[in-house]
């Protein structure tokens, strides 16, 4: 049965008497001192979207009370302030945060548009995990210390390094690849996702989507090359083949190694080396939005809130096992009812949670 809008007040009544975590929130957002919690801006977006702003609450009663007499619809978390005085308040420290909006990937994105989600393009997500657990510890929020004393220009300054765009980005040119850029595109091509992304996607089904791909190649006489190549052969599986057996520089040598005798394509010139390395990082590379890294003042929805038109909970996850979640188990405010009564619940979402807690003590 499809979640209906009109009866979210009544079903967030319920969530926040019976299954809301308050005390785990505030556990977190205090980080054992007891300066940050009363000065730390909430935000609550209520029914008929009014917004309240500069909340803060010195108890978990006082935090609680609250939620329950207002019911809001949406919770966002700002920084902790210097002072609770309006004048001149200035945010002290702040979560590091990193946004994925899926609705980014739209123009590449063949098997769902705007705000519809499903397990095909779910696979960004999982990527994004594994590159950015890589490189630095999704909406990701890393929470220790020294990334949350990071000001304005330092939170930039990660966000720039981060972000790269395929070839119109300075990580990786024709002649030189960023050692980061590098570390990525490996991480995205062998994790396998990439992979199933073409073909659920259909990137090589027909030349009009393979051309796109093709485009980020600059050797115009390769490209060439490809189409013929690509046109020659039947299906998205053995043009995928033909750009790794020319492209795939490890691979290659993989092959070398183990049959001499094999005959491989030529060598790309270095017009067109780098080719796969677009392809990768274009296509899969994680599309962080700036603004929600570098403002330390951005206001951030909270875990444990639900989506209003999907009814939806917005979970943490366990990076460690993020292959085997499935959208479809994903726990819905109007379905906790009947999850408990199948003896699963917010459980297992409530215990990573507590995990990263504890994690933040060490």
């Amino acid at each position: 049965m499809d979640f209906i809008p009109e009866r979210l007040e009544f079903y967030l009544k319920k969530y926040y008497l019976t299954h809301y975590p308050y005390n785990l929130m505030l556990k977190w957002l205090s980080y054992g001192k007891a300066n940050l919690l009363p000065n730390r801006e909430f935000a609550f977006i209520l029914k008929d979207d009014i917004h309240i702003r500069f909340l803060s609450f010195r108890t978990l009663d006082e935090f609680k009370e609250k939620i329950l007499r207002t019911n809001p619809f949406k919770i966002d978390i700002g920084a902790p302030l210097d002072r609770k005085k309006f004048a001149d308040f200035y945010a002290i420290e702040r979560e590091l945060v990193f946004d994925i909006d899926l609705t980014d990937y739209d123009l590449i994105r063949n098997c769902c548009k705007e705000a519809k989600v499903c397990n095909k393009c779910w696979r960004w997500i999982i990527i994004a995990v594994k590159v950015l657990n890589l490189l630095r510890g999704i909406h990701c929020w890393v929470a220790d210390q020294k990334a949350r004393s990071l000001n304005n220009k330092a939170r930039e300054a990660v966000a720039k390094y981060l972000i790269i765009q395929g070839k119109e980005n300075s990580a990786i040119t024709k002649y030189r690849v960023h050692p980061m850029a590098e570390i990525a595109f490996r991480c995205i091509l062998d994790s396998g996702e990439f992979e199933n992304l073409i073909f659920e996607q259909g990137w090589l089904d027909t030349q009009e989507e393979w051309s796109k791909i093709l485009n980020l190649c600059s050797d115009v006489e390769m490209r060439e090359i490809m189409d013929k190549e690509f046109r020659r052969v039947n299906t998205p599986q053995d043009r995928w083949e033909l750009i790794t057996m020319r492209f795939d520089q490890e691979k290659r040598a993989k092959i070398k190694e183990e049959n001499a005798g094999t005959k491989l394509p030529n060598i790309p010139n270095e017009l067109s080396i780098n080719f796969l390395r677009f392809f990768v990082l274009e296509y899969a590379y994680p599309k962080l939005d700036e603004k929600v890294t570098v403002g330390i003042n951005h206001l951030l929805k909270a875990p444990f809130t639900i989506h209003p038109k999907t009814g939806f909970i917005a979970v943490p996850l366990n990076i460690e096992d993020i292959n085997n979640f499935n959208l479809n188990e994903l726990p819905r405010v109007d379905k906790l009812e009947e999850i408990v009564i199948h003896n699963t619940s917010l459980s297992k979402y409530i215990e990573t949670f507590n995990s990263f807690i504890e994690n933040l003590k060490e």
